[in-house]
């Protein structure tokens, strides 16, 4: 990758996407299997209004992508890529005591 001014741009706006807890524990959850919202919001305690809200700014960015199943949507990590960077923040930064 060349390391011009659009690209930085676009690492730094995805970094900030990344940067929200929330964001980042929905990336967590939905890494190895898809969910759907009502999944989510048990499982971060948040509400559906805001689960939605986070989903639809990391499906504009392109980290997350959608299913439909029946009356369901599930949602999953995009690309192995990104997979990758959440296991990268995991090791690196999750995991210190």
């Amino acid at each position: 990758m060349k390391f011009n001014d659009s690209n930085l741009q676009t690492a730094s706006e995805c970094l900030k996407v990344l940067s929200h807890p929330l964001r980042l524990k929905i990336l967590f959850l939905i890494k190895d299997s898809p969910l759907n919202v009502s999944s989510i919001e048990n499982l971060t305690g948040s509400s559906q209004s805001n689960v939605s809200q986070h989903l639809a700014i990391m499906r504009y960015n392109g980290m997350v992508r959608q299913e439909k199943k029946g009356n369901e949507v599930y949602y999953s990590v995009a690309s192995d890529r990104l997979k990758s960077l959440l296991e990268i923040i995991g090791d690196l930064l999750c995991e210190r005591n």
